[in-house]
Parts: C-alpha cells; sequence; structure tokens
C-alpha cells in the first residue's frame, strides 16, 4: 500500500484552505465571540439568581411580625414609652 505524495499535499492544502477561510472570515470569529460572552453571562446570570434568593429570604425574614421592633431596639436602641432601659459598664477584664 503506497501513499500517493499529490494526495497528502491535496489533504493539507484543503486543511490550509478551510483554516484560512474560518480564521479569515469575520462572521466565525465574530460567532466565536458572541459564543464565549453568551457563556460569560450565563454564569453571570447564575450568581445574580443566587444572589437574588438570598436577598429574597432576607426580605420575607425582615417582613416577619416582630422583626421591624427586634431591629429598631438592638440597632437603634429604641424603646417604647412605658420601658426603662438599664446600661452597665462592662466588666474590667482581669490580667
Amino acid at each position: 500500500m503506497k501513499l500517493n505524495p499529490r494526495r497528502i499535499k491535496l489533504k493539507y492544502v484543503i486543511f490550509a484552505l478551510l483554516a484560512a477561510f474560518l480564521l479569515g472570515n469575520r462572521g466565525f470569529r465574530s460567532l466565536v465571540r458572541n459564543a464565549l460572552e453568551y457563556r460569560k453571562l450565563q454564569k453571570q446570570k447564575a450568581s445574580l439568581e443566587l444572589e437574588k434568593a438570598g436577598l429574597e429570604k432576607d426580605l420575607r425574614a425582615i417582613k416577619a411580625p416582630g422583626m421591624v421592633e427586634q431591629a429598631g431596639r438592638s440597632k437603634l436602641g429604641l424603646l417604647r414609652p412605658d420601658e426603662i432601659e438599664y446600661r452597665f459598664k462592662p466588666p474590667a477584664k482581669d490580667r
């Protein structure tokens, strides 16, 4: 079985022409660029959906009864009119 040298050269020429057509074609390059951007945007969308789910969970927790009052008491130090707040110094560290 003898390989024809013309046939081998023809394969290389066809391969080179195909590569030049695909790489030199702006449409193909933009197709590849758009596919890569699409992948990147899909990843970004997935991370944003996770963030949205976390924020919706926080929103549901805030809307729960008593959470506004608890947040006001703990973060702002708010009191009801008939309440008295006692503040004590933290204990000194023993040396």
